[in-house]
This record gives C-alpha cells, sequence and structure tokens, in this order.
C-alpha cells in the first residue's frame, strides 16, 4: 500500500515537473518569436554623402586635397557620385634659353608666393563597385572622371637678355619683359580607373563605407598653355610631357 502511493507521488511529480518545463520552453519560443517580429528592418538609404581625401601626382607634379559628393545607389554593391574637389598643387616654375634672352615660366601661387602652394576646384563624377569577400568588407572598383568647371588656365612668361658670349646659364643683364596670360581652354580633364578595399560599419540604421582606393589615369595640368606661343616661343616644347597620374584616395561614405 505505501509502495503505491510512493508511485503515484512520483508520478504525480514527474508530470507537474514536465508541465512546468513544457511551459517554460514554450514561453521562451514565444520570446523569440516576438522579438524577430517587433525588430525592426534596415532601410535601404539610396541616397548618401561622401568625404573624400585625396593625394594625386607623378614625376613632374604632386597634389592634395578633399572633395565632397552627393551619392546614389542603384543596388547594395553599385554606387555613383557627383561632387567638388578642392585640389592644392605645387608651383612650378622652367628656366630656358637662346642666344639672346633666358626664359622663365611659372604657374605662380594664388597668395603672391606666401606659399608654395596653389588651388584649383574640380568637378568629379565617380563609380563604385562592390565585390564582398568577408562579412562588412571586400573588394571596391571604380573610376573618377575630374575636370575643371572654369576653363581657365593662367600663368607667366618673362625673358631677360643675355651678356653677350656669357656661357653661364644665369649670367644676364637689363630688365626682365614679363608677361601674364589667361588661356580659356583649359577644362583640364582627367580619367582614373580605381581599385581598392572597402569596409562597412552599420549603426543605428546607417551604414559608414570606408573606402581607399588607388588609381592610374590621364590627367594634363598644362593642356592650356601647351598651346599657346610666348615671345615666340612655343611652350609645348619645353613644358613636361604628358605622363600617367597616380591618385590614392581615402572616402567615408554615409548611406
Amino acid at each position: 500500500m505505501k509502495i503505491g502511493i510512493t508511485k503515484r507521488f512520483c508520478l504525480l511529480m514527474a508530470l507537474t515537473l514536465g508541465g512546468m518545463v513544457s511551459a517554460s520552453a514554450q514561453e521562451f519560443v514565444d520570446s523569440i518569436i516576438v522579438e524577430q517580429k517587433t525588430k525592426p528592418k534596415r532601410e535601404f538609404n539610396r541616397w548618401g554623402v561622401s568625404l573624400e581625401g585625396t593625394l594625386l601626382g607623378n614625376s613632374d607634379m604632386t597634389s592634395c586635397g578633399w572633395g565632397l559628393q552627393g551619392c546614389y545607389r542603384f543596388n547594395t554593391n553599385f554606387h555613383v557620385g557627383i561632387g567638388l574637389r578642392l585640389l592644392y598643387w605645387d608651383e612650378y616654375s622652367k628656366y630656358w634659353h637662346d642666344d639672346n634672352y633666358i626664359y622663365h615660366f611659372e604657374k605662380g601661387t594664388d597668395d603672391d608666393g606666401e606659399s608654395k602652394w596653389r588651388r584649383q576646384l574640380d568637378l568629379t563624377l565617380s563609380a563604385t563597385y562592390i565585390l564582398p569577400v568577408i562579412k562588412r568588407g571586400g573588394i571596391a572598383l571604380g573610376g573618377t572622371a575630374i575636370f575643371s568647371p572654369i576653363p581657365l588656365e593662367s600663368f607667366y612668361i618673362s625673358r631677360t637678355p643675355r651678356s653677350v658670349g656669357s656661357s653661364y646659364y644665369y649670367d644676364y643683364y637689363g630688365t626682365a619683359e614679363t608677361k601674364k596670360k589667361n588661356v580659356y581652354d583649359a577644362f583640364q580633364p582627367g580619367l582614373f580607373a580605381e581599385a581598392g578595399i572597402y569596409y562597412d560599419i552599420n549603426e543605428y540604421g546607417t551604414k559608414y563605407r570606408f573606402t581607399l582606393m588607388y588609381g592610374v589615369g590621364t590627367f594634363d595640368l598644362f593642356r592650356g598653355s601647351r598651346n599657346s606661343t610666348v615671345f615666340d616661343q612655343k611652350l609645348r616644347d619645353h613644358l613636361p610631357e604628358r605622363e600617367l597620374y597616380h591618385s590614392l584616395t581615402l572616402r567615408l561614405t554615409v548611406f
């Protein structure tokens, strides 16, 4: 009789514990379902803005600058941008001579020699395509086109009479004749193919994308002055030859 009561008691306890476990499990599953239903879905923002810093140059010229672009995403992997870039170029000067004169070509600074830099404002168009490799990062491919919205290039040319019979390059006398020339065909277009890496940071529904791009392309800082003739001197014979330019650009894009 005691054994039968003990068995009934154990069975009752087992059923009670089983019910409690089952109820707890169901409550846990329900909480997960509710949480999944109430979790906000990340919005796909097509419009964004990009801030960039750039190094640009070749063996003859170097430049640094920064830019701002408005961006539009066609899908999660491809977007285009349009904006402005302010570049700071090294000043450039070149001397040459003939039998009678020493000539000096100069693309000077914007502040009368107080700085060795001069400013140039360019319009930029870019396209970027990403190839994910890890969860938030991967390879970025793209291209950037730049050109000056104000087709103005200015430079100075001076000539100074040489000493008769002098064999020294800077041995001259007399007063220098100086001419400043503005050229209005200097759109200075450039086109760069770029490749690099990217990394995304997602926070509060906003995507922050860091992109580091290396580019190679065509650019001619002396496009306008090459076609000029001053003091009967064809400048194309004295200015640097066209070379490929290299660029390194770091962008922060927010969608």
